[in-house]
């Protein structure tokens, strides 16, 4: 806590930040803490969390503290995936959990806060996504979006990789497209990666309008390159983040990322689809 309240001194500006890591931001014990401070700065605040450990009174506390948005990342209802994701746990224990946050969300102070479910795309995930849709809005949830697998810091075999998320894309253009159809019925969001944006005509915002900063202070290019040992650009706690910001190797990043050279971001899942679209930002509801 005592350093993530030098880091908000070090941008007290900042109009949004997403608590999370590569780990599981439950298992920190301070995590309402850090909420309520980074609220008390003026930024709207977010985090992502697998629910797994999720609890009435850590929800009671996240809410309380007036945290903005949540994201729910359950990757699978398939039961048997599920327990291979996710050892230790059931899907049925997660969903529960979940429903149990909405119930309280509506009986607090911050009844706007926003509940979205992630999920990676596969072939099941397409296959029961017109079910999704449906658990999410009786669940009382606000959004729905699918997003490209990270395999980032992942060691399994590119062909079990490949199997896992291989996907017809005239399929998914129906999937998704239905899914949009339902969702607005049913009077939630939903958002999927554009899956014709394989010729990378997507410009990345990362290095643009954010950064990753973690928990020791090195700020690196964004959540799904977070690891300061292959890239950063300073730490916060040795240099203020103006410097870092303008500094000669982000502005040569920035360059690389523009014209699609930057090695560091090939393997990038971001690159295949756009999830936020500026029409579908998900903190916009609480642009004052």
């Amino acid at each position: 806590l005592e350093k993530f309240m030098l880091v908000l001194d070090k941008v007290p500006t900042v109009p949004r930040i997403h608590l999370q890591g590569v780990g599981e931001p439950l298992l920190n014990g301070e995590l309402s803490k850090m909420v309520r401070s980074a609220r008390s700065s003026g930024a709207r605040v977010g985090t992502t969390t697998n629910a797994s450990l999720m609890t009435r009174n850590t929800a009671t506390e996240l809410l309380n503290a007036g945290i903005n948005r949540i994201n729910l990342s359950v990757d699978t209802l398939d039961p048997l995936a599920f327990q291979r994701l996710r050892a230790g746990t059931t899907v049925t224990s997660v969903i529960r959990k979940i429903s149990a946050l909405a119930d309280i969300r509506s009986k607090t102070r911050y009844p706007d806060t926003q509940l979205a479910l992630a999920l990676v795309v596969t072939p099941y995930v397409l296959e029961k996504l017109q079910d999704i849709i449906q658990l999410a809005a009786n669940l009382g949830l606000d959004e729905v979006y699918i997003q490209n697998l990270n395999s980032v810091f992942l060691t399994t075999n590119n062909n079990d990789l490949q199997q896992l998320c291989s996907i017809d894309h005239e399929k998914y253009r129906e999937a998704t497209l239905t899914a949009g159809i339902n969702a607005k019925k049913a009077g939630i969001r939903f958002l999927a990666p554009d899956i014709d944006c394989a010729n990378h005509s997507y410009r990345c915002q990362w290095p643009f309008h954010g950064c990753n900063i973690t928990w020791d202070g090195f700020v690196s290019p964004c959540c799904l390159q977070p690891d300061p040992d292959l890239l950063n650009f300073g730490n916060l706690f040795e240099t203020d983040f103006e410097t870092i910001w303008h500094s000669r190797s982000y502005r040569d990043f920035r360059a690389r990322v523009t014209a699609d050279c930057e090695p560091v971001c090939a393997e990038c899942p971001a690159r295949y689809g756009n999830m936020w679209h500026p029409s579908a930002d998900p903190y916009a509801k609480y642009e004052s």
